[in-house]
């Protein structure tokens, strides 16, 4: 039961976020990936189907809501291209029998598709890409660490908010990363310094239940990270990320390779790959925020950010 519960637990949480010269055209792709195009006529197809056979996206027509779904669309056209890119350097694959077993176990790919916001014949390609990403989640679940120095900001004042102060925060320590710790007890915010894997951001951990999504995880070493752990609690994370390793250190805390948390984790590990490759969307479906990972309508939705530190070498000694 749990791979069905946790495809649309992410399907779910995905709603609630989600040229010139030679190359592909911008005006018939809906994105592109790299040198790949994701056609437009393609998703445009993709959400007449959902129109015609989806009750939530024909309220969202009547609500003019409708870029909400085509938004997810596209990001799960993005995603596949991604993981094309990640299943042949990682060696993932979807064992075809259980794409079929998984899809059968949910009640059908006409069933569905509407739930997961795609047409029935993207369906089997959906629920293969969804287990290659936990795949790829799992692969790293156990190894996967960054060595931060950063802290939580949770205290609100007129005119100021956590948010505010993180982003300014944020700033002026990627202008000055090698005082990253001073910078922060100058603000009177206690320092946080520790590598963080997967498990130690899980559980009851100052609600920290969203760090393994976040660009936390994705960004290169250098890099300054303001995330919000979790929607249901008041704070943001500011962390500048000195190193991003992989160990055989066993965690303290199991994960389960079919959890949320380790999908997410996959999904995150795909953020070197867009930015290596560079990712275009089409102005009439939003904007690709690479601390998201995903389309939307623009800048001002984000909810996280990241700012490239000013001096990376004194940093890995």
């Amino acid at each position: 039961m749990g791979r069905p519960r946790a495809l649309f637990a992410v399907l779910t949480t995905g709603l609630l976020l989600a040229g010139c010269g030679s190359g592909p055209s911008q005006v018939d792709s809906a994105a592109i990936v790299g040198d790949r195009s994701v056609p437009l006529e393609s998703v445009q197809q993709e959400i007449t189907w959902l129109l015609e056979n989806s009750p939530d996206a024909q309220q969202a027509q009547q609500q003019r809501k409708l870029d909400l779904n085509a938004r997810v669309v596209v990001d799960g056209r993005i995603l596949h291209e991604l993981l094309a890119v990640a299943a042949q350097r990682e060696g993932l694959r979807a064992d075809p029998a259980q794409v079929n077993e998984l899809i059968e176990r949910s009640g059908g790919a006409a069933a569905i598709a509407p739930r997961v916001n795609t047409s029935v014949e993207r369906v089997p390609e959906f629920v293969s890409d969804f287990l290659m990403t936990q795949e790829l989640g799992a692969k790293y679940a156990s190894s996967l660490a960054v060595d931060v120095i950063g802290t939580v900001i949770t205290e609100e004042s007129p005119g100021s908010t956590a948010k505010d102060q993180a982003l300014a925060l944020a700033k002026k320590i990627a202008d000055q990363p090698a005082r990253a710790g001073e910078v922060i007890s100058e603000s009177n915010l206690r320092v946080l310094q520790q590598p963080l894997n997967v498990a130690a951001t899980q559980g009851e951990q100052g609600g920290a239940e969203a760090l393994p999504g976040s660009a936390l995880f994705g960004a290169k070493p250098g890099t300054v990270v303001v995330v919000q752990p979790s929607q249901q609690q008041a704070g943001w994370f500011v962390a500048l990320v000195k190193d991003r390793t992989t160990t055989s250190a066993a965690p303290q805390t199991p994960i389960a390779p079919d959890s949320e948390a380790v999908y997410q984790l996959g999904k995150r590990l795909l953020q070197p790959i867009a930015e290596e490759l560079g990712i275009k969307v089409n102005p009439r479906y939003g904007v690709w925020d690479a601390a998201s990972m995903a389309v939307l309508p623009n800048a001002d939705e984000a909810t996280g950010y990241q700012f490239p530190a000013k001096a990376v070498q004194p940093l890995r000694p």
